[in-house]
């Protein structure tokens, strides 16, 4: 299995496709953040200094809006890892040099294995360097005032790593189970960007709007978008308790989804659920790409 996992990384390193990806990825991150860090300071520094908000006597400064910053940045550049997935069989099904890997090592399952490893280390290495471009991006557009505490930028890079890494799997599957490049990065990419975002939001509006969470690219953005709708709750609570007040259940309702739907997962599950909910889409569609390939016809 060494020697597989060896020479998959080679496969990846003589060629350009990692780093041609990983640039617009860590772009993507770092100004995507930027932007969004620096749209939330300037909603805040409104509201701050509105006169009629100003009654209801809410510290604006001392809630961490710019965590809708990093979760926006890690959603979309999820999109790249998830690209480069899609390229891992499905590109060596259009050369065939498929064939070749499947003939000179000892089984198909000791192939597909090596790629499975393989990958889930490339999204960690995708998922990373996201993180750091997000964090970045937050840290350069957002006012001191409005960034998370360590723990919290924590939690939510932590959260979109993972959802980085699930992503690149669900990439692998989908390309390794059409079998076309082309194919499989044309349905990623109109799900992804279309599809998912316009049907989740017209399922948020419905009388059931978890159906919107229950999706694979909803569960995917309800990993960040949960983790930072928790996080502002958290906070708000404990400003409102230090005061004597009380946050009723309904108000806690409202509050998340009203951030998750801020965050880019309007109708998302909390962060458990949603982290279950893809991770289920991605063993199904991850599975369903190497079982298709374990007995795919490679003459």
């Amino acid at each position: 299995m060494g020697d597989l996992i060896t020479a998959e990384f080679r496969k990846i390193l003589t060629t350009k496709l990692w780093w041609a990806l990983l640039i617009p990825a860590l772009a993507m991150a770092f100004f995507v953040a930027l932007g969004w860090s620096a749209l939330a300071t300037d909603a805040a520094d409104g509201l701050a200094s509105d006169s009629v908000f100003s009654r209801f006597d809410v510290p604006i400064d001392e809630i961490s809006w710019s965590v809708i910053a990093l979760t926006r940045a890690i959603n979309l550049s999820s999109i790249f890892p998830m690209v480069f997935g899609a390229l891992a069989i499905s590109s060596e099904l259009r050369h065939r040099t498929i064939t070749t890997t499947f003939l000179t090592s000892p089984t198909r399952a000791a192939v597909l294995g090596a790629k499975a490893v393989t990958y889930v280390i490339w999204g960690l290495i995708y998922g990373v360097a996201v993180a750091l471009l997000v964090s970045a991006g937050t840290a350069t557009g957002a006012s001191s005032n409005y960034l998370p505490d360590g723990k919290q930028w924590f939690l939510i890079l932590l959260a979109g790593i993972i959802q980085i890494v699930l992503w690149t799997l669900v990439g692998v599957g989908v390309g390794a189970l059409i079998g076309s490049t082309t194919g499989a990065v044309v349905i990623l990419l109109v799900y992804s960007l279309i599809v998912g975002p316009v049907s989740e939001l017209a399922l948020a509006s419905t009388d059931v709007p978890n159906l919107a969470g229950a999706m694979l690219n909803g569960s995917a953005n309800g990993l960040t978008g949960s983790t930072a709708s928790t996080l502002l709750f958290d906070q708000i609570q404990e400003i409102v308790l230090s005061r004597g007040g009380e946050i009723s259940a309904d108000t806690k309702d409202n509050v998340e989804i009203v951030v998750r739907a801020a965050a880019g997962a309007p109708g998302a599950f909390s962060l458990w659920l949603s982290g279950l909910i893809f991770l289920a889409w991605t063993a199904v569609l991850f599975g369903a790409g190497l079982a298709r390939n374990a007995k795919r016809d490679i003459t």
